[in-house]
C-alpha cells in the first residue's frame, strides 16, 4: 500500500477529537458573496457543511452577494453608494438586495440537499429571526439618512432552533422591523449577533482571502492565532483595513459576548472549512480573546 493510503487514514484520526468536542455544538458560518460567484470554492465549502453537519455539528449559514448585488444596481442605472461600508438603501436598492440574497440562500439550501444529501431549511424575513431597527450614519454634527439600513435588535433564538433541529440553517442579513419593514444589515454584524445569541462554539468568516495578514499582499505574513487586543491594536495600527475591519470588530464583539473562537479562512482554499476545524495546524486565523482563555 502506498503512503497516501495511510495518510488518510491519519487525517481521521487527527479529526476525531475534535468531532467529539464539537459534536451537538453551534456552529455559524458566513459565506460572502464573492466566493459564492466562484463555483468550485462554493462547491467546496457547501461539501464541507455537508460535513459539519454529518458530524452532529449544528450549522447556522449567512449568506453574502455583495458584489452581485453592486453589478445589479449599476445594471439597472443607479448609482452604488457606501458610507462606512454600509450600503445606502432606497427602495429601489432593498429590493435588489432581498431579491439577490433570497436567490443566494436558496441555492445553497438547494445545493445541501440535492448534491450532497443534506438536509437544508431557509429561514425568510418574513419568519421574525432578525429583529431590526433603522439606524442613522453621525458624522460630527451631520446625521446621514442610508435609507434602509438597519442593525440587530433582537435575534429570536426560538425559530432559529426550531429550524436547527431540522438541518443546516441558512438566512440572509435581511431583518424585519416589530411593524414590518425589511432592513438591510450588514451580513459580518448579523453573523457575530447571530453567533453570540445561540452560544455558538464558532463563528467562522469565510471570505476571498487567507485571513489576517501583517502585510496584505505577501500570504507568508499570515497571523495564525490572535486575541482580540491584538486585534483591536492591529486595526488601530492600519494593519486591519477595509473589508477586514466589520469582520474583526464582529469577532471581538462575539468572543466578549461568550462565543469560545473566531476564524477567518479562505473560501479559495479546497476544504478550508474542514481543515481549520479539524486539524491542528488549520488554514486560516483564529482570534481567541485572550491567551489564558485558549485552550
Amino acid at each position: 500500500m502506498n503512503s497516501n493510503f495511510f495518510q488518510k487514514a491519519e487525517v481521521l484520526v487527527e479529526a476525531l477529537p475534535y468531532i467529539q468536542q464539537y459534536k451537538g455544538r453551534v456552529f455559524v458560518v458566513k459565506i460572502g458573496g464573492a466566493i459564492l460567484r466562484l463555483p468550485e470554492s462554493k462547491k467546496n465549502i457547501l461539501h464541507d457543511i455537508a460535513f459539519l453537519n454529518a458530524v452532529g455539528i449544528k450549522t447556522i449559514v449567512v449568506c453574502g452577494a455583495g458584489p452581485t448585488i453592486t453589478e445589479e444596481i449599476e445594471k439597472r442605472g443607479k448609482k452604488v453608494k457606501f458610507i462606512e461600508g454600509l450600503r445606502v438603501t432606497d427602495a429601489d436598492v432593498l429590493e435588489i438586495v432581498v431579491e439577490l440574497l433570497g436567490a443566494n440562500r436558496d441555492e445553497i439550501v438547494k445545493t445541501l440537499r440535492d448534491e450532497f444529501n443534506t438536509e437544508a431549511l431557509a429561514i425568510k424575513e418574513d419568519q421574525g429571526h432578525l429583529i431590526a431597527r433603522k439606524i442613522h450614519w453621525q458624522k460630527g454634527d451631520e446625521i446621514i439618512d442610508l435609507g434602509f439600513v438597519g442593525q440587530v435588535e433582537k435575534v429570536n433564538t426560538d425559530v432559529i432552533n426550531s429550524f436547527l433541529e431540522k438541518g443546516v440553517v441558512v438566512f440572509s442579513p435581511i431583518g424585519i422591523s416589530e411593524d414590518g419593514q425589511k432592513y438591510n444589515i450588514n451580513g459580518d454584524s448579523v453573523s457575530s449577533a447571530v453567533a453570540r445569541a445561540m452560544g455558538a462554539e464558532k463563528l467562522i468568516f469565510i471570505t476571498s482571502v487567507r485571513g489576517v495578514m501583517r502585510n496584505i499582499d505577501n500570504p507568508d505574513t499570515l497571523l495564525s492565532i490572535i486575541t482580540a487586543s491584538q486585534a483591536e491594536n492591529l486595526i488601530k495600527e492600519g494593519v486591519i483595513q477595509g473589508g477586514m475591519i466589520p469582520k474583526v470588530r464582529g469577532a471581538i464583539a462575539s468572543l466578549k459576548g461568550g462565543v469560545k473562537k473566531v476564524h477567518i479562512i479562505s473560501g479559495n482554499i479546497p476544504h478550508s472549512l474542514i481543515l481549520e476545524v479539524f486539524t491542528e495546524q488549520g488554514a486560516g486565523t483564529e482570534i481567541i480573546l485572550s491567551e489564558e482563555k485558549n485552550g
